[in-house]
C-alpha cells in the first residue's frame, strides 16, 4: 500500500511538538518542586515555570510554522504528478514554503491560495482551555480542551479561529525579538493573561498552544487532500 501523501509532513509535525511536551512535563515538575519548599502544594506559577510555559507557546507556533512548509510541498508535488494540465514551474519560485516566517493565518492563507487556490480557513475550527470568568461564567474553574462542559463558549471556528492563531503568533513574536508593542492588543482567551508590559503565560496556556495547533494541523490536511482529492488518509 502506498504511503499517504501526507504522512512525512505530519509525522514531523507530531515530532517538532515532542521537545514542547516534554518541557510542560517538566515545567509542571518544576512548579510541584517549588511549591513543596514553601511549604505549600498551591500557590502561583514560579518563575522558573512560567519561563517553560512561554517557551511552549513559542516552539508550537514553530511547529506549525515548520508543518505548513512540509504540507505545502508535499502537495505540490502531488498537483505536479497528478494534474490534468502541467503545473507551471514557476509556481515553486512565486512563493517558496520556506518564505512563510510568520505563520499567521494571513500569511498561511496566501500559501494554499498561492499554489492551490484553497483558502483553509473555513475549514478550521478547534476547542482550548478556559477559566470559567473568561467565558463569562462567575466561578472559579477551568474548562480543559476535551472536557465537554462549555464546549461551545471554548470553541472557534473560521475567522473566529484565524483571530485566536493571530493571537498566538502574536505572543511568539512578542517573546522572540522582544517587542513589547505586540502586547498592546489584547490576546484571546486562552493563549494568555493580558498583564501591562507582557503577558502572562500559564500551564494551561502552554497546553492551549500544543492543542490548538494539532487541531488546525488536522484541518488544513483535510482540506487541501479534499481540494486535491488525495486519496486515503493519515495513519
Amino acid at each position: 500500500m502506498a504511503r499517504y501523501v501526507f504522512q512525512d509532513a505530519f509525522e514531523r509535525f507530531i515530532v517538532a511538538l515532542n521537545d514542547a511536551l516534554l518541557l510542560d512535563v517538566e515545567a509542571g515538575n518544576v512548579n510541584y518542586r517549588k511549591s513543596n519548599e514553601r511549604g505549600s502544594a498551591g500557590g502561583g506559577l514560579n518563575v522558573e515555570s512560567r519561563a517553560m510555559y512561554r517557551a511552549i507557546a513559542v516552539m508550537s507556533v514553530a511547529a506549525w510554522e515548520d508543518f505548513n512548509e512540509q504540507l505545502v510541498s508535499a502537495g505540490y508535488d502531488y498537483l505536479k504528478r497528478t494534474a490534468a494540465k502541467p503545473v507551471p514551474h514557476e509556481l515553486g519560485q512565486w512563493f517558496p514554503p520556506d518564505r512563510l516566517q510568520a505563520p499567521s493565518s494571513a500569511n498561511v492563507r496566501k500559501l494554499y491560495w498561492s499554489y492551490f487556490g484553497l483558502d483553509p480557513m473555513p475549514s478550521w475550527w478547534f476547542s482550548f482551555a478556559a477559566r470559567a470568568r473568561e467565558i463569562g461564567i462567575e466561578a472559579d474553574w477551568w474548562a480543559a480542551f476535551n472536557d465537554p462542559s462549555h464546549l461551545e463558549e471554548r470553541t472557534r471556528r473560521g475567522a473566529d479561529a484565524a483571530r485566536w492563531l493571530d493571537s498566538l503568533v502574536r505572543l511568539r513574536h512578542a517573546t522572540a525579538h522582544q517587542d513589547p508593542k505586540h502586547y498592546r492588543q489584547l490576546p484571546e482567551i486562552g493563549v494568555a493573561t493580558p498583564n501591562r508590559g507582557k503577558w502572562g503565560v500559564t500551564r494551561y496556556n502552554g497546553q492551549n498552544a500544543i492543542a490548538v495547533v494539532t487541531q488546525l494541523a488536522l484541518c488544513t490536511v483535510q482540506a487541501l487532500a479534499r481540494h486535491l482529492d488525495v486519496p486515503g488518509r493519515l495513519g
